[in-house]
């Protein structure tokens, strides 16, 4: 499976993109440098022989931004540099924390360009080299640590018909790798089309298709997914919401394998003030809730999620920053089976939750603090699944604007 270096895609699109109006454009430069330190009381999630760990993480990076009436290019870089230390006796045969130090990579690449006024393209990549599970599924119930690279590439068009109704064409492919051989590595081809009707010019109306085919490169059996969905999104002021709810299809290509299927939503609530994105936020609530299947299921391990997400903080004083954020997330297999404590045989479900809160003080407009304690906990009907995780960090962000114009 190839990697395609976003280096390049960029170089391709500024000779692509007939850019034009040079001397109204608006550059971003943003050097970025983080540096944390977090202590886990089970690092390795484990239902028993809890370890603590403590983290270390340098991670220095960009944000660059070249902007006209026309076109919109941005591209955010960091290197992710992993330290792990235990704070207990490793046990016999066991794996040390260190054995898991790292060199990673997040790049994300995204570019509009208004060929004309009716007509909108733009083309995004993402590259993550990491040892998070959550990086290959959004809705991902893994805590495995294993190594892996995973690249989405989307091209995109819109176009408006007139004042009322838009269609929108993207294509997706994600490639995941691991390394080692630790898993099987996967290809994924999604199509996603867009007939969008705007009753406002607040308020739309999505009718959205997708058709998805994933390929794994080993045992599991490759699938195919159809969903569709209704979409609706208000912007006010300061909140934007969005409610969607469809129905999603799954085909196995094994034909020992049942085909599922489920009914699908997602609804989000988006507030910030003030409302512009350029414009540090002083107060800020996300809230999401979705059900749909999991996308990433190497041993034909899937399972249907429901997941409560929230996010809330504010800035008093123009310093302290105040931060809380939660998950619930519920997963019910399809068919991973194992044992209970009683000796039952069951389909796995698992409750998982998490949850945080930080303090912080703003030193300047590119110098936070952050200091944070968090718990982690994971209800499972089958024996092995439980654990239960305390964490404390610490993180120090440095970042400022270059950009000349």
């Amino acid at each position: 499976m190839r990697k395609r270096p976003i280096i390049l895609i960029l170089s391709v699109l500024f000779l692509f993109f007939q850019v034009s109006g040079l001397e109204a454009a608006r550059f971003t430069i943003k050097p970025l440098v983080t540096s944390k330190w977090q202590t886990d009381s089970n690092f390795f999630k484990a239902e028993t022989g809890e370890r603590e760990v403590y983290t270390y993480l340098l991670q220095p990076g960009i944000d660059l931004g070249f902007e006209t009436a026309k076109t919109n290019i941005s591209l955010h870089y960091t290197l992710n540099a992993y330290y792990y230390d235990d704070q207990d006796t490793v046990p016999a045969g066991q794996q040390k924390a260190d054995a898991n130090d790292y060199i990673g990579h997040t790049a994300a690449f995204k570019s509009r360009y208004r060929v004309f006024d009716r007509l909108l393209v733009g083309l995004d990549d993402s590259y993550s080299k990491t040892r998070d599970a959550a990086q290959s599924d959004d809705l991902s119930n893994n805590v495995d640590r294993d190594k892996f690279t995973i690249n989405r590439l989307s091209p995109m068009l819109f176009y408006d018909f007139g004042p009322k109704f838009t269609a929108g064409l993207r294509y997706r492919n994600t490639e995941t790798n691991y390394s080692k051989g630790t898993k099987e590595d996967s290809s994924e081809h999604r199509g996603i089309f867009d007939l969008i009707y705007h009753l406002t010019r607040a308020e739309t109306l999505d009718l959205e298709y997708q058709h998805w085919v994933r390929g794994y490169d080993k045992t599991t059996s490759d699938y195919t997914s159809d969903q569709v969905s209704l979409i609706f999104k208000k912007q006010f002021q300061y909140t934007i919401l969005e409610v969607g709810g469809g129905y999603h299809q799954r085909d196995f290509n094994d034909p020992g394998l049942d085909d599922i299927d489920t009914m699908a939503y997602r609804v989000t609530v988006r507030f910030q003030n003030p409302p512009a994105p350029e414009t540090r936020p002083k107060s800020w609530l996300n809230l999401s809730a979705e059900m749909n299947f999991n996308d990433q299921g190497v041993g034909d391990s899937y399972y249907k999620t429901h997941r409560l997400s929230l996010n809330v903080g504010h800035i008093f004083l123009e310093k302290i920053k105040v931060d809380a954020k939660g998950t619930y997330q519920r997963a019910d297999y399809e068919r991973t089976t194992g044992l209970t404590p009683s000796g039952a045989t069951e389909l796995r479900e698992d409750d998982t939750y998490t949850v945080s809160l930080g303090v912080g003080y703003i030193f300047t407009d590119w110098l936070t603090f952050l200091a944070s304690v968090g718990y982690e906990s994971r209800d499972s009907n089958l024996q092995g699944y439980d654990y239960h995780n305390k964490s404390v960090m610490a993180t120090l962000d440095l970042s400022h604007d270059l950009g000349g114009r």
